[in-house]
């Protein structure tokens, strides 16, 4: 699909990245296109699936969620991961679960209120599941979100 996407779609993806919330008419006045042009663009990226939602972008200190962090988990050897990575989602304080090559298989990358519930979501939580094997657990002391894709 990469191959399909022209100059125009990529700066409709730009603004859009930056803030989803624009109108097909405030993005084509700062492309200098018609809002109808922006439209039909930002309908068929949504319809194959370049665009795959829209969200908010929450403090989660606001929310009482302050503390990040990612943890290293190695599973046990045959392990199917649907069903490991649908529960890991399921969890309330982990926000993206990634399988990944290396050191580590799935990567949980979340953010919880004080150490103390970071304690409990991994010694009550993630060791305890039956294909647990491993973990590393990293916490968050800064973070930066890249404008790339």
């Amino acid at each position: 699909m990469a191959d399909a996407l022209d100059d125009l779609d990529r700066q409709i993806l730009d603004l859009l990245r930056d803030d989803g919330r624009l109108s097909s008419r405030s993005i084509g006045r700062r492309l200098g296109v018609a809002a109808g042009t922006v439209g039909t663009r930002v309908r068929r990226l949504e319809q194959t699936g370049v665009i795959r939602g829209y969200r908010a972008v929450i403090e989660p200190a606001a929310v009482g969620r302050p503390l990040g962090f990612v943890v290293g988990l190695q599973i046990a050897q045959g392990t199917p991961l649907g069903g490991i990575l649908d529960e890991l989602v399921e969890t309330p304080e982990i926000d993206e679960v990634l399988v990944v090559t290396g050191r580590w298989d799935l990567l949980v990358i979340g953010r919880v209120a004080d150490p103390s519930q970071l304690n409990d979501l991994l010694t009550k939580g993630l060791w305890q599941s039956p294909s647990f094997r491993h973990s590393e657990t990293m916490v968050v002391i800064d973070d930066r979100r890249a404008s790339a894709f």
